[in-house]
């Protein structure tokens, strides 16, 4: 179908990014054994207390509550049919709820085609996810890499990290807060042996310069990064003649720069939450800002005379929210 007209672009565009699969780059959460429900929810944002409704009579009587996770949380709610306006009994209905058939109603709803979850190097002796949906990303920090009397012996390291990406069937590791050295001389390498992808958040600009040169170094290592947003553009500068590299966003303030500069080859967001409902949460609400932000990068090439097509937008959402990331973490 043709687009003719501003509205319809912005309804066909609100239209698809609602309705499309997404793939989560990071849950922090156990989920074997971790604390599901409201409580845990009002946890990431309220003062402990008994019950849900006394949490958030509490947080209420102080401020209307605009924090993030305030707005996952009830966002959550609502999308899962749970009674917003009495936590006490959303809470209550969450656990009639058996744990299997919960975490699936609430993938379900989020539309969710893969969820990577956060598993601690020492954690990864774990029994199966109870989704096929659910994939572990290994996690590595600088612990693993403290020298020794002799330094750091880098392949007893790699053989660590290889020996416990095996028991827990990790095809994707994190690298956290370790240096370059470490990436130089274990991870890349592992990573190209192995063909695991690398994921990393790096904090500085040097830290972009110094992964993108040693990315360089090893033809292949897939990565998914991301960075803090004020250096997101350098980061999207440093993934155009890199197609290895996946440039993973916080939101959508340079949507559009990355667009114009990667087209659709991006990850638009990332919940990165420690609770499964509040990544839900943050998922509905980071919708709303993607689709008017990806109207906007339609509406210059509208106005210049270019048909728009919606298969072609369909597509454009469709690569974007979860085509990307499954052929970086899943390739054929």
């Amino acid at each position: 179908m043709l687009i003719s007209d501003k509205q319809e672009l912005r309804r066909c565009v609100k239209q698809l990014v609602r309705r499309a699969d997404v793939c989560e780059a990071a849950l922090s959460f156990d989920v074997m054994q971790g604390e599901l429900g409201v409580m845990p929810m009002m946890d990431c944002w309220t003062a402990p207390a008994a019950t849900p409704s006394e949490a958030l009579r509490r947080a209420a009587g102080e401020q209307t509550p605009f924090a993030q996770d305030a707005i996952a949380t009830f966002a959550a709610l609502d999308a899962m049919d749970l009674p917003v306006h009495d936590l006490d009994r959303a809470e209550k209905q969450q656990r009639e709820y058996e744990r299997t058939a919960y975490l699936r109603e609430l993938l379900d709803t989020m539309r969710a085609k893969c969820v990577l979850v956060r598993i601690p190097l020492d954690k990864a002796l774990q029994p199966q996810f109870p989704d096929e949906r659910f994939e572990p990303l290994l996690c590595v920090d600088r612990a693993l890499f403290m020298p020794g009397r002799y330094g750091v012996d880098y392949a007893v390291a790699a053989q660590t990290i290889a020996d416990a990406a095996s028991y827990c069937s990790a095809r994707n590791i994190c690298a956290e807060n370790v240096d370059v050295q470490a990436l130089r001389y274990c991870l890349m390498p592992l990573c190209e042996d192995q063909g695991y992808v690398l994921h990393a958040h790096l904090k500085r600009r040097e830290d972009i310069l110094g992964f993108v040169q040693i990315l360089d170094e090893f033809e292949g290592v897939r990565a998914l990064v991301s960075c803090e947003g004020e250096y997101e553009k350098h980061l999207i500068d440093a993934a155009c003649t890199r197609p290895r590299l996946l440039v993973c966003l916080g939101g959508c303030e340079h949507l559009g720069y990355a667009l114009s500069r990667l087209g659709t080859r991006i990850v638009p967001y990332s919940a990165c939450a420690s609770q499964p409902e509040i990544m839900l949460g943050r998922w509905v609400a980071a919708r709303e800002e993607i689709w008017q932000a990806l109207s906007n990068c339609y509406l210059p090439l509208a106005r210049a005379g270019y048909e728009l097509q919606s298969a072609a937008i369909e597509r454009d959402v469709r690569r974007m929210m979860s085509e990307n990331l499954l052929s970086l973490c899943r390739p054929e």
